[in-house]
This record gives C-alpha cells, structure tokens and sequence, in this order.
C-alpha cells in the first residue's frame, strides 16, 4: 500500500512537471472608487464624490496539469490610488464644523485567485478571490470651516501623510478579462475587475462616521507572457 502511494505520488509530479504553464502580467490602467459609509445623515451630514486614479500591478499566474489547462492559480500585487472628496459636517448649534476634502489615498494590495481561461487564440478571462489592501500613504488638501457663537473660522487642509485613514483591509475582487495573441506567446490583455472592502478603513475619520469603505471599479491593459517548461507538449 505504501509503494503504491509513492508511486501514485510520483506520477501526479511527473505530470505537473510535464505540463506546467507559467505566466507573466504587467499592467496598468485606472481606478475609481464608490465610497460609502454605514452611519445616516440624520446622524452626520456627508458625501463623497469620487475622482479617477490610477493602478499599476504585476501578476503570477501557474497552470498545474495539462488535465487542467483552462484552469490556473496566480497571485497579483498590485499599487492603487483611490481618489476622492469627502465632506462631513456636524451640526450641533450653536457651534458646527463642515469639512471639504480631496483625499488621495494610496495603498499596497495582494490578490489570491483561482481563474478560468477559455478559448484557444483569443482567451477569454474570469477570476475571483481576497484581496487584502495595505494603506501606505494618505495625502489631504481641502478647506474646514468652524461655525461658532463668536464668528466664524476658517482653515486650509494640505497634508502629505494624513492621519485621517489609515489601516488594513480585507476584501473580495472579480476580475473579467480577454487576452488577445501578439506573438508567439506574448498577449495583450483587457480587465475590468471589481473590488470591495469587508472591514472599514480606520483613522481618525472612523470615529466621525463610524464605518466607511469602498467599491473599487478598475479598467486596466497590459502585456501577458507565457512560459514553458522543458517538458510541456503545449
């Protein structure tokens, strides 16, 4: 029983090495980012009112077996910015603040998917799986003004490395794509994947709303280059 195991063992090796696939993404493209948060207006005035971004992301993908050759594994790293003005106002007379801005919130994001090829020539590309985002750096510029009893106040924001967000997410991503043959084994390939955070952002902004995060909508082109091994029969 045991050598049969090893023998089974060695064949599935043997087969993985024969027929493994690997290869190589470099891409780019835009980002725009759906920002929302759990508290009501009735609680908290605020808004959020996004802006174009962009992204920059290389990809690993591996095909195991030839048994499997539509199916592959891979893992993406990706540079993102997400953009957006946020405007928040407490209202509690005779004294309120309202604040008006931009954040450009950029981040470290790594994604873990299993994908489906289908097509001979032209692929056809789906995807799905976490995502966990690293916030690296926040910057912030926009204007507060302070209502009081005394007269008003008003304050430029401009900050390199806000405080306002902050943290770790952990989130879910789709991705639908199409790879189209350039030479040999070099493709162009189209994405439109989706992003959304399961926890919120921290920082000092989440004590205000409580909770906020966002939809991620991606646009992003790029080249595809496989790679053989000694023994593939593709």
């Amino acid at each position: 029983m045991k050598q049969k195991t090893i023998l089974f063992i060695a064949v599935l090796l043997w087969i993985g090495e024969g027929y493994s696939q690997s290869s190589f993404t470099f891409a780019g493209g835009f980002n725009n980012s759906i920002f929302y948060s759990r508290i009501t207006k009735a609680e908290y005035q605020h808004s959020f009112t996004s802006y174009n971004a962009y992204l920059v992301n290389f990809s690993y993908r591996e095909n195991l077996s030839a048994l499997q050759k539509n199916l592959q594994v891979g893992a993406q790293l990706e540079f993102k910015q997400q953009s957006a003005e946020f405007y928040y106002a407490d209202f509690f007379p005779p004294d309120s603040t309202a604040t008006r801005v931009r954040f450009d919130i950029r981040s470290l994001n790594l994604y873990l998917f299993p994908e489906l090829k289908v097509g001979e020539s032209v692929k056809f590309v789906f995807s799905g799986g976490p995502v966990f985002q690293y916030i690296v750096n926040v910057k912030a510029k926009g204007r507060q003004a302070e209502v009081r009893h005394t007269g008003n106040i008003e304050s430029d924001v401009n900050k390199k490395n806000s405080k306002e967000i902050s943290g770790f997410v952990i989130g879910a991503k789709i991705n639908l794509g199409i790879e189209i043959p350039i030479y040999k084994n070099l493709y162009f390939t189209f994405c439109n994947s989706y992003t959304a955070g399961f926890n919120g952002m921290q920082g000092d902004l989440s004590k205000r709303m409580k909770y906020f995060n966002c939809v991620d909508i991606n646009l992003s082109g790029g080249l595809v280059l496989y790679v053989f091994t000694a023994g593939s029969m593709h």
